[in-house]
């Protein structure tokens, strides 16, 4: 079960390297980071949902 939850987050991360944008938490919902528009907390979500696929894939 664990495996597949990272597996689609892994598929997840690849759409949002594509497509330039990724949806994280901020506040009390989240929002929309653009690589163009906001660099570094972009890479900042990439990374962290990269280190959740891994620990979800290896970990559990």
């Amino acid at each position: 079960m664990f495996k597949l939850l990272g597996a689609l987050l892994a598929l997840y991360i690849a759409q949002c390297l594509v497509t330039g944008a990724v949806f994280a938490k901020s506040g009390l919902w989240g929002r929309t980071y653009r690589r163009d528009d906001d660099a570094f907390n972009y890479w900042c979500a990439i990374v962290v949902y990269a280190g959740l696929a891994l620990a979800l894939f290896f970990w559990f």
